[in-house]
């Protein structure tokens, strides 16, 4: 008997501490799944089959077929990005959650926020979600939600040069400062690489063409603390 009440209740652990489950992101397709499995509480030892389904998104169905986002005809999605993940009863967000919590906001109606912005404002989502996609696919989702914000609260009519103007300016700028913190602690290549993007999108921005050139002078000054010195030639 105390056998049979040892399994039940180490059945129980397993099945309450032991559940995994959580949410990942193709940004390349704008698709959403659900991922669940059981492993051995704590030691985090897989003990069953992960098991997958994609998730029913009227948004980024509506993306999709609006060609709002770009997706590649014919191939499955490859790379996803951790949304959240559930161990039991403790939840841990992810990155890619600053993009999926906001394509979820409810509307006053009912409807979701961004089916009914996207039909209120074609021209601008037509700025807007093309620019969504590239920053997740780079896992930039820490510009994003500034970047929605931006097209929530952008005053007058469904005008895109205006918004696109706006955007730039806001990237650009947010651009900046990831690149100066990333340099603060310490992560030189990871700002150069986010630098050189920057500047593929922005190659006018005067903001990102200085940070080059202070890289630059950067780059010369070390080479030239490390370079051994130079012999000057015989006779002079």
């Amino acid at each position: 008997m105390s056998s049979i009440m040892t399994v039940i209740l180490v059945g129980g652990f397993v099945l309450f501490k032991g559940n995994v489950s959580g949410y990942e992101f193709a940004p390349s397709h704008f698709q959403t799944r659900e991922f669940s499995f059981y492993e051995i509480p704590y030691l985090e030892i897989q003990i069953s089959p992960i098991r997958r389904s994609v998730v029913n998104d009227k948004l980024a169905r509506q993306l999709r077929t609006q060609s709002l986002v770009t997706i590649p005809r014919g191939r499955k999605p490859n790379t996803w990005h951790l949304v959240s993940l559930r161990r039991g009863p403790t939840l841990t967000p992810a990155l890619a959650s600053l993009l999926v919590d906001s394509m979820r906001i409810g509307g006053l109606s009912g409807n979701l926020y961004w089916v009914s912005w996207i039909s209120d404002h074609p021209n601008r989502a037509a700025v807007l979600w093309p620019t969504v996609q590239q920053l997740a696919e780079r896992e930039l989702y820490v510009l994003i939600p500034e970047l929605l914000e931006l097209a929530r609260s952008f005053p007058g009519d469904d005008d895109a040069a205006s918004f696109q103007t706006a955007a730039d300016e806001l990237l650009v700028g947010q651009y900046v400062s990831l690149i100066a913190d990333l340099r603060l602690a310490d992560r030189a290549p990871l700002a150069e690489e986010l630098l050189r993007e920057a500047l593929q999108d922005y190659p006018d921005a005067e903001r990102l063409r200085q940070i080059n050139m202070q890289s630059a002078k950067s780059d010369v000054a070390a080479e030239e603390k490390t370079s051994p010195n130079k012999i000057p030639p015989s006779g002079s």
